[in-house]
């Protein structure tokens, strides 16, 4: 179990919420003065119960997704570099699916993006990343690849390097072919942070490409119920936090 995996699952609200919970009632049960820590386990509840609503949720993932300004297809900026690069999310191989019903809204909304920007101006389009399950027959850089071909851009341009099983793999993976280049980085808006700094290290020069916001621009106080894509908002969040502590003082 590799310490990416235990961050994956523990981003969740839903899942160390409640094993806080039980961690700090534990803890009352064996102290000698559990009314403190009675009061303390209302938090992880509290806490999960604010990552479940629109408006904190949206406000832990706003500095994320804020840090690099939206760069649209019209502007002349991306067109100055020299390649695309796409970072891979996720596929479901699985034939029975539509081709659509296939690629969760991280990697469609990489790719299609992506794709409208080679429709503007053609860049060579970079992809990276290998298998993601053990039952899969091909990776994700070609899975990527068929989404491309099917949207019309020319083989020619579309370089694969099938290996890769995260953001800093992917980018080492990648690296010997983006040296001396400046390339336009399309990932989840979220993502960006943690993506450029694997690229910049490597030497590579980045414009970061934003998609997959999560929240508006412009954003209001408001009040809500409860709801699954605050929790989903909130987890994505977390998950690149962690990302971040990781990448700085961990790696």
């Amino acid at each position: 179990m590799t310490l990416a995996y235990i961050a994956s699952v523990m981003s969740s609200p839903v899942v160390h919420g409640p094993v806080l919970f039980c961690i700090i009632r534990v803890m009352a049960h064996f102290s000698k003065k559990p009314k403190i820590y009675n009061y303390l386990s209302v938090i992880p509840l509290i806490w999960l119960f604010l990552c479940s609503m629109t408006y904190p949720s949206v406000l832990l993932i706003k500095s994320l997704e804020d840090k690099y300004p939206v760069v649209f297809l019209q502007s002349q900026e991306w067109r100055k570099t020299d390649a695309i690069v796409v970072l891979a999310c996720y596929y479901f191989e699985d034939d029975e699916l539509p081709f659509i019903s296939r690629w969760p809204n991280c990697s469609l909304q990489r790719n299609l993006h992506a794709a409208l920007m080679y429709k503007v101006h053609a860049l060579p389009i970079y992809l990276g990343a290998g298998m993601s399950g053990t039952k899969n027959k091909l990776s994700l850089a070609e899975h990527n690849q068929s989404f491309f071909e099917i949207m019309g851009i020319n083989s020619a341009d579309i370089i694969t390097i099938p290996k890769g099983s995260g953001t800093e793999s992917e980018a080492k993976a990648l690296s010997p072919l983006l040296q001396g280049k400046w390339i336009s980085l399309v990932t989840s808006a979220s993502h960006l942070p943690r993506a450029v700094k694997y690229f910049e290290d490597l030497g590579i020069k980045v414009l970061p490409i934003p998609v997959e916001h999560l929240s508006r621009r412009k954003i209001e106080p408001m009040i809500s119920l409860p709801n699954a894509s605050s929790l989903y908002r909130s987890e994505r969040a977390i998950h690149e936090y962690l990302g971040l502590i990781y990448q700085h003082y961990l790696n």
